[in-house]
């Protein structure tokens, strides 16, 4: 028989158990979200430069509709495309258009992105392991690092949310992490 691992501790409190499982999974998630753009850069703005012009072609609003020579957004050359969506007006009355980020700009985009889900994943998992207060604090960065770059959209906002009572705010990480007085 092997003595278990000294620096694991027994199970944690259910909210903090889930916050960590959670954060494991949206972690990863988004890092499987961003392999692909990261891996082609030049493929993600295409993408995004012909769904503008597809959303400003189909929406209500006629001033924002761009001329695509009777093509629709996905057939259009990627050249086209990112001209194309400069052309959209983003208000009737303005002179601002739509932009497509260049690919370096989508490359440190995905990059932050992925060590920021790699950040969440490995500080939920270290929380639940090790329930130590570097590790919660790890977590709770990564989680607030979610905020502004929040991959998977409304769900990055609620699991952080999630994550930042269940670390700080819940009974359980007060007893679990209590100050010294």
């Amino acid at each position: 028989m092997t003595d278990p691992d000294p620096g694991t501790v027994g199970t944690p409190p259910t909210v903090i158990r889930v916050a960590c499982i959670v954060l494991l999974v949206v972690g990863l998630g988004s890092v499987l979200i961003s392999l692909p753009a990261l891996a082609d850069p030049a493929g993600a703005r295409c993408h995004l430069a012909r769904a503008r012009i597809d959303a400003a072609n189909t929406d209500t609003k006629a001033w924002n509709n761009v001329d695509t020579g009777g093509r629709k957004a996905k057939d259009l050359p990627c050249a086209d495309a990112v001209r194309l969506a400069g052309q959209v007006r983003l208000s009737e009355k303005g002179t601002r258009h739509a932009s497509v980020p260049s690919e370096t700009a989508v490359r440190v985009q995905w990059t932050l992105a992925i060590l920021i889900g790699l950040g969440q994943a490995i500080s939920g998992w270290l929380v639940a392991r090790r329930l130590s207060r570097p590790a919660r604090n790890a977590a709770v960065a990564f989680s607030a690092f979610g905020l502004v770059l929040p991959v998977l959209g409304v769900i990055s906002f609620g699991v952080a949310i999630f994550v930042l009572y269940a670390l700080v705010v819940s009974r359980d990480a007060k007893q679990l992490w209590a100050r010294s007085a």
